[in-house]
């Protein structure tokens, strides 16, 4: 991914690493990400006792049958949610588990991406110097500009044309007070 960025937008970037994750990583590297994963760990360890159990029994079923820890994209605080989808896909063959936590497991990157994304854009946007305040005079001459007679505004008292109002000052240095 470092050899193919820079990116120019966060979709550009995504389906990259959709690519790379789908169609040019061999499935051992999914099986080397899905064992770093703790995510059924860390949902064991803020359940309540009783879901507690049932998820550590499944989490270590789910490990036997299919050679890898559970992988879901639920949120970590969903415990019960989180128990309902190991007992579900527990049933599933190799093949469609493998498909499914690969699926998962994108999503958890997609995240990932886009939170680092997020986060080098507030990093640039911090970085853009602030302006120098630096005023320039108008580059329009009066002479250079055709009178339209549909542009002009009756008033009373003194009134600067536009050609002579300088943005730079305030109303009351530029006289229309």
């Amino acid at each position: 991914m470092e050899e193919a960025s820079p990116f120019s937008l966060l979709e550009h970037a995504t389906s990259f690493v959709r690519d790379l994750w789908f169609n040019t990583l061999p499935i051992q590297s999914w099986l080397d990400t899905f064992l770093a994963h703790r995510h059924i760990g860390d949902a064991i360890t803020i359940a309540h006792r009783d879901i507690r159990t049932e998820l550590l029994q499944f989490a270590t079923k789910y490990r036997k049958k299919f050679g890898f820890g559970f992988v879901t994209s639920t949120n970590l605080f969903l415990s019960q949610q989180i128990l309902k989808e190991v007992q579900a896909r527990y049933e599933n063959s190799l093949n469609v588990e493998l498909e499914i936590a690969s699926q998962e497991e994108f999503t958890l990157i997609e995240r990932g991406l886009t939170k680092l994304w997020e986060c080098l854009a507030r990093k640039k946007i911090q970085e853009i110097p602030e302006e120098t305040g630096e005023i320039v005079q108008d580059s329009v001459l009066e002479e250079d500009v055709v009178p339209d007679s549909s542009d002009e505004v009756v008033s009373k008292g003194h009134k600067p044309s536009i050609l002579t109002f300088d943005l730079n000052k305030t109303p009351e240095e530029n006289d229309i007070c």
